[in-house]
């Protein structure tokens, strides 16, 4: 992979003996001036300091989660690699910011509670992509809209599901869901996506998806090229498929290798005869390998991977040299 200097004249915020112990880093970039935050509240620190419309980017460990409240964009490593923890995480998009909330290569994992999005009146926009989101209580977004890429939306509590509410419009895109539902006036539009159990939507769209679990859905919403399990109902020019023994696998977890009439042969692939006879409105296979933005976990942004200073500047500030790649 290509490999870029950037010799910079950065303000680093830092103690030198934190830098020595803890290899957890954020950066903090407003126009072309980057600081540096240390340790497992390097994220925290890094957010107080920013304005909308600012990038933080996160090294791969494990940080300390807290209320994120500014339209800013935090990137990772990697779902696998950058994790934010903490017991329920609450986002808010500020009203009448110009910016988006964006999320990149992120792991949430919050182990008692939930993850939340909110804007004000709807108009405000979260951006996930090519993120894990991963809580006790399934992920609900109030009062915003959302744009979903290449994500994996999870919970641990069965009897939740990723809620649209009060105007909030979600749209996803080549990821994996496990159960939808909605409130007031909350609506999905769902392409390529895997559903790992059921969707109890209304006034949405579903096209090119596999949806794992048995279920019915009103006429109030489109649907188009889905692959269904025989005994749902409600979706139209579709395809429902006998289940037949052995059941499917444990559909929450991506990497298992499940059969589902022997459609698949894991990691939600489809068989090569599957994914020429399922085929979706723009002529890919259905589910999250066909249609735009095949699933793919990757960041596809340049990442820091050392940060080194390399000397003090005349006026005071550090001379840093980051290694981008």
């Amino acid at each position: 992979m290509k490999r870029i200097f950037l010799s910079l004249i950065a303000a680093i915020a830092f103690g030198v003996g934190v830098m020595a112990q803890d290899s957890r880093v954020a950066t903090l970039q407003h126009g072309t001036n980057i600081i540096a935050y240390y340790g497992p509240d390097a994220l925290s620190e890094a957010h107080k300091g920013a304005v909308d419309g600012d990038v933080i980017t996160l090294s791969a460990g494990e940080f300390n989660g807290f209320s994120i409240t500014k339209a800013i964009s935090i990137r990772g490593e990697g779902m696998d690699k950058t994790v934010i923890g903490g017991s329920g995480i609450t986002l808010t998009i500020p009203h009448g910011s110009a910016y988006p909330l964006s999320l990149e290569g992120l792991s949430l994992d919050q182990d008692s509670n939930g993850i939340t999005f909110k804007g004000t009146d709807g108009t405000e926009t979260v951006v996930i992509s090519k993120c894990y989101l991963n809580a006790s209580v399934a992920p609900y977004f109030n009062k915003c809209n959302a744009i979903i890429i290449q994500s994996h939306l999870n919970f641990r509590v069965n009897n939740y599901s990723i809620t649209a509410q009060a105007n909030s419009n979600v749209t996803c895109i080549n990821s994996i869901l496990r159960k939808l539902s909605y409130s007031d006036t909350g609506k999905f539009d769902i392409q390529n996506c895997v559903i790992q159990e059921t969707a109890n939507v209304a006034h949405s769209s579903i096209k090119n998806s596999i949806i794992c679990g048995v279920c019915s859905i009103g006429d109030t919403n489109t649907t188009s090229h889905c692959l269904v399990k025989e005994g749902s109902s409600g979706f139209n020019d579709s395809w429902y498929i006998t289940v037949t023994a052995p059941e499917p696998g444990p559909w929450d977890d991506p990497v298992s290798v499940v059969l589902w009439n022997d459609l698949f042969t894991g990691n939600y692939h489809l068989t090569a005869e599957a994914s020429q006879t399922y085929v979706g409105t723009n002529g890919s296979e259905v589910g999250i390998y066909g249609g735009t933005y095949p699933y793919d976990t990757t960041p596809d942004y340049p990442m820091v991977r050392t940060l080194d200073v390399m000397g003090t500047h005349k006026d005071g500030k550090l001379n840093v040299q980051i290694n981008v790649e």
